[in-house]
């Protein structure tokens, strides 16, 4: 099978010569033809036609016509008609019309023989007849030849000049057209054979280079995930290796007498067990969110009945740790359309992520504002603290999965396994809500959670009637 380049080329190159070809052809036809009625429009040729007529008829009048007209035609396959002054056709350089009237041999357009004092005198002399000349499109005579010849071999020679050229482009514009494919059918083997850091150089603005920038995005993208889900199984293997060998160090040490088999023991097995329920339910939570199946029973929720609930949970907590928690609801919120068990696990995850971030005497404060997102109504939830604040680098990365800000990854002060943050953003979105967040080193950091409002109905659901509390 051919290669796409010999395809290209070869239809570049067809193309140049049915050009090249059609256009000898029809110059070659058209100058024929205008050289043709060049000749017969001539008056030069036609005052001679008349001159040697007329000498003919001095002579002997028309009786000798047959051996004169075929000497007088311009091109083979031309005819020389003559008429008498009565119309009746007295020469044929064909020998088909002879006796004949001109109305009869349907000619017109005629030219008049003169002559005057015996001498032809086209113009001004005695009408003696008229003669009618019929070109055809046949051959001419030698110099006429001689002329169309040249004309043609230039012809020929400029076609084929024409095509040498033509065929020197093709194969340029061939290898600029196969060049790129082949570099992306390399980069596409690169990548099949695992190689996620290979790109192809973009060397044009055009479809092909647009497209060698769609296949980079596309490396790239898939670099990002195999990298992500490189990561996703060394985090999840650390997390499950850490409590499962404290359950098998626990155990072993109780089998070999180290350890009594008494209740404490039985709670630090029970506590690694709960860590272990825990991270399979984020991660189950998370997967379903990013799939878009996270099941969700959404109602009309009052946010601020629902923080000021969250509220009275953490604080207790907060109030252990030193940390102060503040509410600061402004007016009447609109009403949003929410899981409220989703909501209380997203309230939750920032609440005790600020709690945990802010040094004792600090401050987690917790405000409600009426905002727009997409142009529509929204409420905002947004939650502050004055903890150790988050760096440029690490803020864009602190909504993906096992993130933590310390490089550690040990859970030292209570720091979890790096999935609250991804399930707060995933659940929100799934929500049709957005989070963001904004941090000052030093001063604390910011999280903002908004969920678009609807018009607030009688029946909007209160903390009693929550499904937690059903």
């Amino acid at each position: 099978m051919k290669s796409l380049a010999w395809k290209i080329g070869g239809a570049l190159v067809l193309t140049a010569l049915i050009a090249v070809s059609v256009m000898a052809y029809l110059t070659n036809e058209n100058t024929h033809r205008e050289f043709h009625t060049y000749i017969q429009a001539n008056p030069a040729f036609e005052d001679t036609v008349a001159r040697t007529l007329g000498l003919v008829y001095i002579r002997g009048g028309w009786s000798g016509l047959a051996d004169v007209l075929p000497q007088m035609l311009a091109f083979e396959g031309d005819r020389l008609i003559v008429a008498d002054v009565n119309n009746i056709i007295v020469g044929d350089s064909a020998g088909l019309a002879i006796g004949q009237t001109v109305g009869q041999a349907q000619l017109t357009g005629g030219h008049e023989v003169e002559v005057a004092s015996g001498f032809p005198s086209p113009g001004d002399g005695q009408v003696v007849g008229q003669f009618f000349y019929l070109g055809q499109a046949g051959g001419v005579l030698d110099a006429e030849q001689t002329f169309l010849s040249q004309t043609n071999r230039w012809l020929w020679l400029s076609g084929g000049i024409g095509v040498v050229i033509a065929v020197a482009l093709a194969a340029a514009l061939a290898y600029s057209f196969i060049q790129p494919l082949r570099a992306l059918s390399a980069g596409a083997n690169e990548i099949a054979a695992g190689n996620l850091g290979y790109r192809v150089r973009v060397k044009s603005r055009d479809e092909t280079g647009k497209l060698a920038e769609s296949f980079n995005i596309m490396a790239g993208s898939l670099e990002k995930s195999e990298q992500a889900r490189k990561r996703l199984l060394a985090d999840v293997a650390h997390e499950l290796r850490t409590p499962l060998t404290i359950i098998n160090g626990t155990v072993d040490a109780m089998i070999d007498g180290v350890m009594p088999k008494d209740e404490g023991q039985l709670k630090i097995i029970k506590g690694e067990t709960v860590v272990l329920t825990r991270l399979i339910s984020d991660l189950r939570d998370l997967s379903l969110a990013e799939a878009g199946k996270l099941k969700l029973e959404n109602s009309m929720i009052d946010l601020t009945d629902l923080v000021q609930w969250k509220l009275d949970q953490f604080r207790p907590i907060a109030e252990a740790k030193g940390v102060t928690i503040k509410f600061e609801d402004g007016n009447e919120m609109l009403p949003v359309s929410a899981d409220w068990v989703r909501m209380e696990q997203v309230l939750a995850n920032l609440l005790s992520n600020a709690i945990r971030h802010t040094p004792e005497g600090g401050a987690v404060t917790v405000h409600l504002s009426q905002t727009t997102l997409k142009g529509k109504p929204s409420v905002t939830i947004a939650i502050a603290d004055t903890g150790e604040g988050i760096v440029l680098e690490k803020l864009e990365h602190i909504f993906d999965r096992f993130y933590r800000i310390q490089d550690s990854r040990a859970r030292t002060e209570g720091n979890g396994a790096g999935l609250g943050l991804a399930i707060v953003k995933q659940m929100v979105a799934a929500q049709g809500g957005e989070v963001t967040v904004t941090s000052d080193p030093g001063e604390g950091s910011t999280f903002l959670v908004t969920l678009p409002g609807i018009e607030k109905p009688s029946d909007q659901v209160k903390p009693g009637s929550s499904p937690e509390a059903s």
